[in-house]
């Protein structure tokens, strides 16, 4: 049986496939969504005990994070590299889906005090709307974004998406 905090998780390719490490990205935001409906599950049996913190305080970091390097990556650097390439269609789904970006911050926005709060605030941990909406934004992101971006892309695309998404992080490459 999972725990709270506990994900199945591969390893991530490298910044030399930009688009790989967007989709792994995804698979762990996935597994952080798991982990917030488990969260909310076990909050309210049992509160914000020690093993809630821990998945508290793991979601928390990582959305804090992670997940808004990844929005910079999709916004500020993938997204002027595909409007290049003049597609309307493609340009389109990039503003959907920024758009989306900004409902999943409103979406996060009354979750994220109770994940920094869980010993105080045991109980409800609100993972609705956001855990749906996440899950049905990477699931564009998957099936329409990414696919065409890996379609339209070159490799000296691909490469400075890769730098970039480098640099956000602090690593050299």
């Amino acid at each position: 049986m999972m725990r709270i905090g506990e994900r199945g998780e591969r390893g991530a390719p490298g910044f030399d496939d930009p688009l790989g490490l967007l989709a792994a990205c995804h698979e762990r935001i996935e597994g952080h969504c798991a982990t917030l409906v488990r969260l909310a599950a076990h909050a309210r049996l049992y509160g914000g005990d020690s093993e809630a913190q821990v998945a508290a305080a793991r979601v928390h970091h990582y959305f804090a994070q992670a997940g808004q390097w990844h929005h910079e990556d999709e916004e500020r650097d993938l997204a002027p590299l595909l409007e290049r390439h003049g597609d309307q269609a493609l340009t389109a789904l990039m503003t959907r889906l920024m758009t989306e970006h900004r409902a999943l911050e409103r979406a996060y926005a009354p979750l994220e005090p109770v994940l920094r709060a869980l010993p105080a605030a045991p109980g409800d941990v609100p993972i609705e709307p956001y855990v749906s909406l996440m899950r049905a934004h990477m699931a564009a992101e998957n099936t329409m974004l990414l696919p065409r971006a890996r379609a339209v892309l070159g490799p000296p695309e691909l490469a400075a998406l890769g730098r970039a998404m480098a640099a956000r992080r602090g690593v050299k490459i």
